[in-house]
Parts: structure tokens; C-alpha cells; sequence
């Protein structure tokens, strides 16, 4: 986020928007006291969190920061902020209930109070829908709900349940495939579990290792796909905020992430690589974005390698990547017996 926020700096076009508004992310120093400085950003730049992390950090040392991780309704979220800034400035009317219902269902989802404290799968549900449709398609689909003239109770559609149980019956085929790929390794004197994932399903995943006793203190789940590394307490005494720090990450104390940076990025290219089969154009796509290709690898000479020429992983990446560069192709790794080649 800091250095988005830098990119819109240094071209100038932050100063376009009437207001700004940040949530459930943290910025850090110096670009807070870069805004407050700043006489044309400061009075429309708002920034909600609800993160402890956030709040040991800078307690609400500007006036456009709001930090909170609770109320009277429970643990605030970065969507109830913000609802409640929306109320308190006139911009929704708080008599619609199903714009409030909206932003309850996404809290006790982000909070995890759907499971801790209400026993609701409705929130579950609203997050499995935006999964199944995807980013743009679900803030379409919300936008739509919500500005419906026809003030109601928020619910599901036919066609919005139908996705939503299908994704249920993918999510359930997911996680028990995950839950065999499980391998464990002691982290600061705690037991590890440790598996690759797709980052969607960060959250579920715990779940179904507590709800299974699974026997480990924290999950250590990697999302290449997101390039991030989550934590999940499994144990409820574990303070996994505190590990996730030790690698640059941060947020609550049962539930945090940690980036991975680009030293673990060639380390898990070269833990990857040693397997015999596998797709590298995914590995490289989940790592590193197309815009990187070329800062990141130096480009060879063409030639196949099969598997018994495979003594440097990074070296056969570098050439795969560069074929598919060149052919704008599809580079895969075949399940033949030449398992390098990527014509």
C-alpha cells in the first residue's frame, strides 16, 4: 500500500480525488506524516483500521486515521468503520436495512464472530459467494443489492445460493486434499503445520484443521497466488501476531500474514523446482507478476533438459520462462518422460 500510494505521489494524480479513503489497511511512516503535512490531502484523506498492530503503532495520532478493534456491537472491521463514517457524514441513510445488514454480515465474517459468537453461516456464505463470482463481478452484484429501491431484508438470490452451495461442495473437496499435503516442522518451539494453498482458502482451511483435531499449534499456510504467508492459530493460547512478526507481518493475534519477500520467493522457486513434475509457468506466475519477467531473470540460449540434466532448477526456469516470453506461449512441464521440455 505504501507504494501505491508513492506511484499516485510522484505522478501527481493523488491530488484528483475529492476524498481518499483507506480500509482495513495500515499505512506507516513516513507517509502518514507525509499526508498530515500536506495541505490539499489531509482534510480528504481517511484512513480506517481496526488491527492492533495498527493501534500500538499510532494510536490515532492524525485526525483522518480511525483505529478501533471494538465497540459496543462487538470487534469492528475496516466495513463497519467506514459504514459508520458513511452514517455519521449523511452519505447513506441508516433507516436502510439491508445496507446495514450488509456491513454486519462482512464484519462477523472478518472478525470470525459468525463462528465464535453468533453460530451464523450467513457471513460464511456472503464470503463463498464472493469467491465464486470473483472481484469485479461481486462489487457489481453488491452495488446492485444494495441500491435496490425496494428497501428489504438482505438475502441471498436462487441463482446466488445455487453458486454459493456449489462452492461449498468445492471448498469441502479442497480442504481434504490440503489436509493430505500437511507436513509439520517446529517454528520457535511450537508444532507447525505447514501447506501450500490457494489463498482463498486461508481461513477455511483452519477451520477444518481445528474442527478435525488436527494435532498442531499454528497453521503456516503459503499463498503464492497472493505472495503472502498466513498464520492461524489452531491452539487458542498461540499468539501467531507474534511470529508473523519475526518476517515483517502484522494484524491480529489469532489471524495474521506475513509478505513473502523476494529471498523466500527464490528459495520456494528452488524448493518447487526439485520436484519432477510440475508446471513452472504457474509457479512463476504465482511468484512473480509478467512485469517482472525480465528484471528478474537473465535469458539463455534455447535448449530442452529432461530430467536426468536437471541439477539447476533456477537455470531451467530461466529458460522455460524465456521460450514462453519469446512464443507468448503456454510453458508447462510434461508428465512425459521429458519432463523439461517447454516447446
Amino acid at each position: 500500500m505504501q507504494n501505491e500510494i508513492a506511484k499516485y505521489y510522484d505522478d501527481g494524480s493523488i491530488y484528483n480525488y475529492d476524498k481518499i479513503f483507506v480500509t482495513d489497511l495500515w499505512l506507516e511512516e513516513p507517509t502518514l506524516s507525509k499526508i498530515a503535512s500536506d495541505e490539499q490531502l489531509k482534510d480528504k484523506f481517511f484512513v480506517f483500521d481496526h488491527h492492533k498492530s495498527a493501534l500500538e503503532e499510532n494510536p490515532n495520532r492524525y485526525p483522518f486515521t480511525t483505529i478501533r478493534i471494538s465497540n459496543e456491537q462487538g470487534l469492528c472491521s475496516g466495513t463497519s468503520l467506514f459504514y459508520e463514517y458513511l452514517i455519521d457524514n449523511g452519505f447513506i441513510d441508516s433507516n436502510i436495512h439491508r445496507i446495514h445488514e450488509f456491513s454486519e454480515l462482512t464484519r462477523k465474517y472478518d472478525t470470525w464472530e459468525w463462528k465464535t459468537k453468533y453460530n451464523d453461516p450467513m457471513p460464511h456464505e456472503l464470503t463463498l459467494l464472493f469467491d465464486s463470482v470473483g472481484y469485479d463481478d461481486y462489487i457489481k452484484l453488491m452495488f446492485e443489492k444494495l441500491s435496490n429501491p425496494v428497501d428489504g431484508k438482505f438475502q441471498f438470490s436462487e441463482l446466488e445460493r445455487m453458486l454459493i452451495d456449489n462452492k461449498i461442495r468445492q471448498v469441502q473437496e479442497k480442504l481434504s486434499n490440503y489436509a493430505k499435503k500437511v507436513y509439520y516442522r517446529e517454528v520457535l518451539g511450537l508444532k507447525a503445520g505447514i501447506v501450500f494453498i490457494d489463498y482463498e482458502y486461508r481461513n477455511d482451511l483452519a477451520e477444518y484443521f481445528r474442527q478435525n483435531n488436527f494435532v498442531m499449534d499454528f497453521a503456516m499456510l503459503i499463498a503464492l497466488d497472493s505472495g503472502t504467508i498466513s498464520y492461524r492459530n489452531i491452539k487458542n493460547n498461540v499468539n501467531v501476531r507474534l511470529i508473523a512478526e519475526a518476517t515483517g507481518g502484522k494484524e491480529h493475534d489469532k489471524a495474521t500474514a506475513s509478505p513473502i519477500s523476494e529471498d523466500q520467493k527464490r528459495e520456494l522457486i528452488r524448493i518447487l523446482t526439485r520436484k519432477k513434475v510440475i508446471n513452472i509457468k504457474k509457479i512463476f506466475l504465482y511468484l512473480y507478476p509478467i512485469k517482472e519477467y525480465t528484471r528478474m531473470f537473465l535469458f539463455h540460449a534455447d535448449e530442452q533438459y529432461d530430467e536426468q540434466d536437471v541439477d539447476e532448477p533456477l537455470h531451467v526456469l530461466n529458460e522455460c520462462i524465456q521460450k514462453r516470453y519469446r512464443n507468448n506461449g503456454i510453458c508447462i512441464i510434461s508428465k512425459q518422460r521429458n519432463l523439461w521440455n517447454c516447446s
